[in-house]
C-alpha cells in the first residue's frame, strides 16, 4: 500500500459529510495485520502471539533488569528549616532476556495456570503492575484461554482501584510490590469474589504484603507467585476443559524440564480482550472495551505506517510507559510483532541519576535504562521529553560561552537545511557528530526515531529534540479506538504542528463546531472516527457510551482538528478547552499550555478559563521552590511574546503552588493535568484575580 498519492496522504472521501480516509485505505479500511509484514489469518492477540513465537523462536523477546539493592541516602534539603529529603538509588542487574519461544511457553503456562485457579473463558482478571515482562506474560496467558484482562495505572489511587474491582469484579488480580499494598488494604475490605491474587516481585520486595494478605479475614482467594503459574504442569488426569480448544504439547519443558499438554482457548475476533480504564482526568476512570479485533487492527495500522522503518535485526525498543496505556500497549505488541527486542525499563530509573553502581564494578556511577540498553526506539509522553530538553540545556548552559554559542547556531542551522531540503544530509551528519553527540549519549547513543504522544508537545520542545537527538514521530489516538489514529511518516520529513495522515483503520470525519469557524467546509472540525479500531462502548456505562457514539459508530473524540492540503491533520485543542473571552476571541487553552510549558522555569502549568471571562490566569508549579508570581509571571508573558501568542493567549495572573503535582492529586496517571482538580484547590484565588480585571 502506498502512503503517498498524487501528493496526498489522505483524501476527502465524501464530500458532502467531509470524511477522510487515508489513501492506504480508500479500498476499504485495513482490521487487521497484513502483509508484507505478517501473515496471520486470525485476529486475536492469542493468534498473534502464536505467531510471534513460531516467527522469531529463539531471537531475543523481552530484557529486563532486576533490582539487587536499594540504597538510601538523606540530604539536607536547600533551604533552612525545611525537612531532609531522602534520595533513593537503584542497584540493577545487566539486561537478560527471554526468547519468542520462552515468551509463548511461560504465557501459555500463566493461562493454564490462571484457568487452574477457577478463572474461566469470559471472566475478568484485572492488571495492575508496572510495566514489566511478567505484565505482558500475564496478559497473554489471558488471552491463550479466552479471558477478558482489566487493566489500571500502577500510580492510581486507592478509590480509584476500589471503583474499578467493584465495577468490572475481576476474579483475580494481577499486581507487584509497588501495587500489592494497595491490594491488600481492598481485599481487607472484602475479598469481592476475588479467588487469586497472582503477584510478581522478589522475596524482600513482596514478603510484607504477602504477609498482611495471608491475615486478611475470612480470606477466599489464593496467593500465587507468577513464577509457579510458569512451572505449572497440566493435571491431565481426569481435568475436564472449559470451552473448546485445541490441545498441543509446550515447545519446552519447565526447569524440571517435564512437558506439558496445554490447551489453548482461542478466542474470537469479537471477543473482549481488554477493559482499558483511562486516568479519569474529569472524574472515575471509564473502561473502554476493547476487542480482539479491535486491538488487532490497531497494530495492522501502525505495521502499515511505519513497518518499513523498522530493522528486526538491529532495533531494540525500550519500554517504560504504563502497559495500562494504550500507547505502550500496542506500540509494545507493535514492535514485537515485527521481531524486535523489547527492553523494560523504569521510568525513575531511565537515567544515571538514579542508579547506583554494581558492588565491584569500579565505576563511580551506575548505568540508567537508556544507557544500559541503548535503544534505537522509544517513545514518550511530552513531559518526559519536556523533561529531556531541559535536562539537556542544563548541561549546555554549564559549558562556557563559545560552546553554548556553537551549541545554538548548530541547531539552527541544522533545522534550516531540513526545511530547506526535506531531508538529512551529508551536512546535518556532520553537525550531529561533531556538536550533538555528548547529549545523544543521555539517552543511549543510538536513538534514531522516537515517537510523541498522549498529549500535543511544543513546536519549541519538537524542534529541539528534532535536531539533537533523532526524528520524532508524532502521533495522536485515544483509549477509545485503541491509541493509533494518526502519525507521522519520516517520509513526511522534519515537521511541526502535524499529527499525520489518519491511519488506515479509521476514517474520520470533521463536523461543525458550534459558534466558531471550525466548520467541515474549512476543513476543520471536531474530530469523529469510525472503523474497526473504535471501541464496543465503556463499561456498565451505558449513558456515557451514548454521548459519545452515534447509532451509526461513529467516536465523538472531543478534539478539535483541521485537515491540511496534502491530507495530514493538525490537532487544534478539545472543544471543551475552547474558550471565549470577554471580548469575542476563542483560545485554545492546550496549546497555549504547550507554548508555557517550554519555559525552563515551568514544571507543571494549569492555564485557567471560563466563557466570558477578561484574561487568561495560570496556577503553576515552577521548576524552583520560593519563586514569586511576579517573577513566573513575567516569565510567561516572555515566553508568550516570543512564541508569538496573541494578547488574548498571554497570561495576566499567576497563582504559585509549588505542592509536587505528580502526587497532589492534579494530575492524571498519564501525565495529564486534573483541570476540575486545580480549580477546585484555587477557586477562592482565582475568582479574587479575575475581579482586579
Amino acid at each position: 500500500m502506498e502512503a503517498l498519492v498524487n501528493g496526498k496522504y489522505a483524501v476527502e472521501y465524501d464530500e458532502v459529510d467531509h470524511i477522510y480516509r487515508s489513501v492506504m485505505a480508500t479500498g476499504g479500511l485495513l482490521d487487521r495485520p497484513m502483509p508484507p509484514y505478517y501473515d496471520i489469518k486470525e485476529r486475536t492477540m492469542a493468534h498473534l502471539f502464536e505467531y510471534m513465537a513460531k516467527t522469531y523462536e529463539d531471537k531475543d523477546a523481552m530484557g529486563w533488569r532486576d533490582i539487587i539493592k536499594v540504597h538510601k541516602v538523606e540530604k539536607q534539603a536547600a533551604n533552612p528549616g525545611e525537612k531532609p529529603k531522602t534520595w533513593i538509588t537503584y542497584e540493577l542487574t545487566d539486561y537478560n532476556w527471554m526468547s519468542y519461544r520462552q515468551a509463548k511457553n511461560y504465557a501459555d503456562r500463566v493461562g493454564l495456570g490462571i484457568r487452574r485457579l477457577g478463572v474461566e473463558k469470559g471472566d475478568f482478571v484485572m492488571v495492575f503492575a508496572s510495566t514489566c515482562p511478567d505484565w505482558f506474560l500475564a496478559a497473554h496467558g489471558c488471552f491463550s484461554q479466552s479471558v477478558t484482562i482489566v487493566t489500571a495505572y500502577d500510580s492510581m489511587d486507592e478509590k480509584s482501584i476500589q471503583f474499578i474491582v467493584d465495577q468490572s469484579q475481576p476474579r483475580a488480580i494481577f499486581a507487584d510490590s509497588n501495587t500489592l499494598p494497595v491490594v491488600s488494604k481492598l481485599m481487607q475490605k472484602g475479598n469481592n469474589g476475588v479467588k487469586a491474587i497472582i503477584y510478581t516481585g522478589q522475596e524482600w520486595e513482596v514478603t510484607d504484603s504477602i504477609k498482611k494478605l495471608e491475615q486478611v479475614n475470612n480470606r477466599s482467594f489464593e496467593l500465587v507467585h507468577i513464577d509457579e503459574l510458569k512451572k505449572t504442569r497440566s493435571a491431565a488426569n481426569g481435568e475436564q476443559s472449559s470451552g473448546k480448544g485445541k490441545q498441543r504439547s509446550s515447545e519446552e519443558g519447565d526447569a524440571e524440564g517435564a512437558q506439558d499438554a496445554i490447551e489453548v482457548v482461542y478466542p474470537e475476533a469479537d471477543d473482549l480482550a481488554c477493559i482499558m480504564y483511562t486516568s479519569g482526568s474529569t472524574g472515575q476512570p471509564k473502561g473502554a472495551q476493547l476487542t480482539h479485533g479491535n486491538l488487532m487492527a490497531a497494530i495492522g495500522s501502525a505495521a502499515a505506517m511505519e513497518g518499513d522503518q523498522l530493522d528486526k535485526e538491529t532495533d531494540v525498543v525500550i519500554s517504560y510507559l504504563p502497559l495500562a496505556h494504550v500507547l505502550e500497549f500496542v506500540i509494545s505488541h507493535f514492535v514485537v510483532s515485527m521481531g524486535c527486542r523489547l527492553g523494560f525499563g523504569r521510568a525513575r530509573t531511565l537515567m544515571d541519576d538514579a542508579v547506583a553502581p554494581t558492588a565491584g564494578s569500579g565505576r563511580s556511577k551506575g548505568l540508567g535504562d537508556l544507557k544500559a540498553l541503548q535503544p534505537t526506539l522509544m517513545a514518550g509522553v511530552p513531559t518526559i521529553w519536556e523533561r529531556i530538553r531541559k535536562g539537556i540545556l542544563a548541561e549546555v548552559n554549564k559549558q562556557s560561552f563559545p560552546i553554548r554559542t556553537l551549541f545554538f547556531a548548530a541547531l539552527n542551522t541544522k533545522w534550516a537545511i531540513v526545511q530547506a531540503t526535506g531531508s538529512e544530509n551529508f551536512v546535518t551528519k556532520t553537525i550531529d557528530s561533531l556538536v550533538f553527540s555528548k547529549a545523544k549519549e543521555l539517552v543511549g547513543g543510538k536513538l534514531r526515531l522516537t515517537l510523541t504522544g498522549g498529549a500535543g508537545i511544543s513546536d519549541e520542545t519538537h524542534r529541539f529534540l528534532s535536531m539533537v537527538m533523532c526524528y520524532v514521530i508524532s502521533g495522536y489516538g485515544l483509549t477509545e479506538v485503541c491509541g493509533v489514529a494518526a502519525v507521522t511518516l519520516p517520509r513526511m520529513g522534519h515537521r511541526l504542528r502535524t499529527v499525520g495522515p489518519p491511519a488506515p483503520s479509521l476514517e474520520l470525519k470533521l463536523v461543525n463546531v458550534p459558534d466558531t469557524e471550525y466548520t467541515g467546509d474549512n476543513g476543520s472540525g471536531e474530530i469523529w472516527f469510525r472503523g474497526p479500531a473504535v471501541m464496543k462502548g465503556y463499561f456498565k456505562l451505558e449513558e456515557e457510551t451514548k454521548k459519545v457514539m452515534t447509532g451509526d459508530g461513529w467516536f465523538k473524540t472531543g478534539d478539535i482538528g483541521t485537515m491540511n492540503p496534502d491530507g495530514t491533520l493538525s490537532i487544534k485543542d478539545r472543544v471543551k478547552n475552547l474558550v471565549k473571552l470577554s471580548h469575542g476571541e476563542y483560545v485554545a487553552l492546550e496549546k497555549c499550555e504547550a507554548v508555557y510549558r517550554d519555559s525552563k522555569e515551568i514544571k507543571s502549568i494549569c492555564i485557567v478559563a471560563d466563557n466570558g471571562c477578561p484574561v487568561l490566569l495560570a496556577v503553576v508549579e515552577p521548576s524552583h521552590a520560593g519563586a514569586s508570581d511576579k517573577e513566573i509571571l513575567d516569565i510567561l508573558k516572555n515566553q508568550a511574546k516570543a512564541a508569538g501568542l496573541s494578547k488574548s493567549e498571554t497570561v495576566q495572573g499567576v497563582i504559585i503552588d509549588d505542592s509536587d503535582w505528580t502526587t497532589n492529586g492534579f494530575m492524571t496517571s498519564s501525565s495529564k493535568v486534573k483541570r476540575r482538580e486545580v480549580r477546585k484547590a484555587h477557586n477562592k484565588d482565582i475568582e479574587a484575580m479575575w475581579k482586579k480585571f
